[in-house]
């Protein structure tokens, strides 16, 4: 009997045992950051339409005049546009990606690089949407029965003084740079983690 043949095939078989369960260790831990991925984006859509509802039923609680109420209802209608279409990309991305386990390394990349790319349209469409809702609250707000129509309608024409006008202005800077920062703050604490943990994935496939 081939004494050396047979310790050479035990060796192979001892380090094929080593590689597997190291192999597996690292499927798993990608499935957790893709499952949590997942289900955040699922309650993400769920509490987005539920703010449009809800943006949509505030006039109902307070009587306004027609002008402003109508200006009102356009500025949301178009916030919801924008806001729906990037809930269908979010959407579209949990449907490609709900058979995908972390299965590889491939598909890990995959994964991460459709997740990127999902979040930027989230950035711009949350952004682009939010830089019209201060104006649908100054609608609202001035647009109310106990205010003066006519204060409405001088603001819609730029019918006041220069240094109002560039407190409004600024006012409205200021609030767009906080919806700013305040977007790229939750989405990176939403799914950044994630990201990291899947990067730090793909390093261990690499390794192996």
């Amino acid at each position: 009997m081939n004494f050396e043949k047979l310790k050479q095939e035990m060796d192979a078989q001892n380090m094929d045992s080593n590689e597997i369960p190291t192999n597996i260790k690292s499927l798993e831990t990608s499935k957790m950051p893709i499952q949590k991925v997942r289900q955040t984006m699922r309650k993400e859509i769920i509490t987005q339409l539920v703010i449009i509802a809800l943006f949509f039923s505030i006039p109902s609680f307070k009587e306004m005049h027609q002008l402003p109420k109508a200006i009102y209802y356009i500025l949301m209608f178009v916030t919801s546009l924008i806001t729906l279409g990037y809930l269908l990309k979010m959407s579209s991305f949990l449907h490609k990606s709900s058979s995908l386990g972390g299965h590889s390394k491939d598909a890990v990349l995959s994964f991460i690089n459709d997740l990127k790319l999902t979040l930027e349209v989230y950035k711009t469409a949350i952004i682009s949407g939010s830089l019209l809702l201060p104006l649908s609250m100054v609608t609202f707000y001035f647009g109310r029965v106990k205010m003066d129509e006519e204060l409405f309608e001088n603001l819609i024409l730029l019918n006041i003084s220069s240094p109002t006008l560039l407190l409004y202005i600024l006012g409205y800077l200021i609030i767009a740079l906080l919806i700013y920062i305040f977007t790229i703050k939750w989405s990176n604490r939403l799914y950044g983690i994630h990201i990291t943990n899947l990067e730090n994935t793909l390093k261990e496939f690499e390794s192996n």
